[in-house]
């Protein structure tokens, strides 16, 4: 009777271990673009390509692990901006003006005109694109191609979807995760980076305005705090599971992306 109890008590932990590993085992669609934007809505970023620029004289590569460093900068970027901490982030920044005057529709702002904090955010949440990064001589920088300006095309009644994106980044002939300082605050700086050239991508600019206050440098400030926190402060245990979800996420959406380096010869062109 004894030995019959103890095979029993055996089978109902192995039956309960069986429905517990079931019930943690992830399904093919758990990281789906689909999935992941239901669940994180906003700033739904994505890879068009890595490229480097044929205008190098020298040998240059873009390594399967500088890839997978984007991705995973893509990935603090996106849990920054979908953190609830943001918006209040965004407005405790302060003043942050436009560069130029902009125009669209019924709306204009001027130049040192201060944007509206709610709609600044929104205009930045709601970016749904796909971008080219390049590995080319910066002189030590990143550098964007500057689009249409996303805030007067938003606030002048333009469908978000329908704006106009420019889509290229650009990022110094050098390895990026060294480059970067291999950190953890190298991640939060080179996203931080990307953060401000994508700023570009969507109209920002900084010309004749103090640096504190505009766009692109004031919220380059605002995510790199927030990945840091995210990262090693005070915010790493309430999004972990998100910034892990989201990791996943473009690791498996771009795998195709990472099965080789990207090598450019200028012996060959």
């Amino acid at each position: 009777m004894i030995k019959k109890s103890f095979i029993f008590a055996l089978f109902i932990l192995y039956f309960l271990t069986i429905i517990s590993c079931n019930n943690n085992v992830l399904k093919p669609d758990d990281y789906s673009k689909e999935t992941i934007d239901k669940k994180y809505p906003y700033w739904q970023v994505g890879v068009s390509n890595f490229q480097i620029a044929n205008t190098l004289t020298s040998y240059s590569i873009i390594t399967v692990e500088e890839k997978r460093f984007i991705l995973r900068c893509m990935a603090l970027i996106r849990t920054a901006l979908n953190s609830s901490e943001f918006p209040s982030q965004v407005k405790a920044k302060g003043n942050l003006a436009a560069a130029q005057d902009y125009s669209y529709g019924n709306f204009s702002i001027k130049a040192g005109e201060n944007y509206d904090p709610d709609k600044l955010t929104d205009v930045v949440r709601t970016v749904k694109h796909n971008f080219t990064y390049e590995k080319l001589k910066t002189g030590g920088a990143g550098l964007g191609t500057v689009g249409a300006s996303r805030y007067a095309r938003y606030c002048g009644g333009q469908n978000p979807d329908k704006i106009p994106t420019a889509d290229w980044v650009g990022f110094e002939n050098d390895n990026w995760i060294k480059w970067s300082g291999n950190s953890l605050y190298g991640y939060a700086s080179f996203s931080g980076l990307m953060f401000h050239e994508h700023m570009h991508n969507i109209g920002f600019t900084h010309t004749d305005i103090n640096k504190n206050n505009n766009v692109p440098y004031g919220l380059q400030d605002v995510v790199q705090k927030l990945i840091e926190r995210i990262l090693y402060g005070d915010l790493k245990d309430k999004y972990a599971r998100e910034l892990d979800e989201l990791t996943a996420y473009y690791l498996t959406q771009y795998k195709y992306l990472l099965t080789e380096d990207s090598v450019f010869d200028p012996s060959l062109k």
